[in-house]
């Protein structure tokens, strides 16, 4: 199978080259196309209106880009010489360090780049870990491979989180939904000018009556969920416009 890497971690993070170290061994023909830096929590941002760099690392196919994980995506299918010989089979995402979970879906750049990928008709896997072994993940991954890559579907991504107490069982789950309470600290202010940071994250997960991607690894469970693309719409709200402008 041919399989294109990327993250958002940066290419030389320990999750990614676990990735590519073991599927390098079961024989697959592996592609990377990761950036040269971290840039977690990029969600699905890209560089449109500047350039942005693509170093050629050790190796064949193997890139490191400036931008953004969806950049790595959108930049290696789009470049008119081609990056790589071909569209690859499938796109793996991770291994992220921490959980892509619940509401940090839609801020994770591990996700988006699942997005994009899926946006320019790849099979995409998403893959994070809480510290939970990457070798450990990597290989559950590998060995499970075929029948993960029969369930991508064309207009949603699979999303695997690994919890540090894996128990070695899988469930189906469904994104949760957590709020956080942030606190922005100033650092320094200067004439017109304030200088901040988020000084403390407080996490607030939301009750659900349903076996969410939370509830899963927080019970030692690896969360497997899949993630649809769609711009799915509020029937309720969606109804009562009905009622108005029809």
């Amino acid at each position: 199978m041919k399989i294109l890497l990327v993250n958002d971690d940066g290419y030389n993070a320990p999750g990614i080259e676990a990735l590519e170290k073991v599927f390098r061994k079961k024989g697959h023909e592996v592609w990377l196309a990761a950036p040269y830096s971290q840039m977690s929590g990029k969600s699905h941002a890209m560089t449109i209106q500047s350039s942005l760099e693509i170093k050629r690392l050790e190796g064949e196919f193997r890139y490191a880009f400036t931008g953004t994980p969806v950049d790595c995506i959108l930049y290696s299918k789009r470049y008119e010489n081609s990056l790589f010989p071909s569209d690859p089979d499938l796109v793996i995402s991770g291994i992220n360090n921490g959980y892509n979970i619940a509401t940090d879906i839609l801020y994770s750049g591990t996700c988006g780049a699942a997005r994009e990928a899926v946006l320019c008709g790849f099979k995409a896997i998403a893959v994070s870990s809480e510290g939970y072994s990457y070798e450990k993940a990597a290989e559950y991954v590998s060995d499970n491979l075929d029948t993960l890559y029969s369930l991508c579907p064309n207009d949603g991504f699979l999303n695997l989180n690994f919890p540090q107490n894996f128990n070695g069982k899988a469930v189906v789950t469904i994104p949760g939904e957590v709020r956080y309470e942030d606190v922005v600290r100033l650092e320094k202010e200067e004439n017109d000018t304030l200088t901040v940071r988020i000084d403390s994250v407080k996490r607030v997960v939301l009750p659900s009556e349903e076996l969410t991607d939370v509830k899963a690894t927080d019970n030692g469970y690896l969360s497997i969920s899949c993630i649809s693309i769609q711009q799915r719409t509020n029937e309720d709200v969606e109804k009562r416009m009905k009622e108005i402008f029809q």
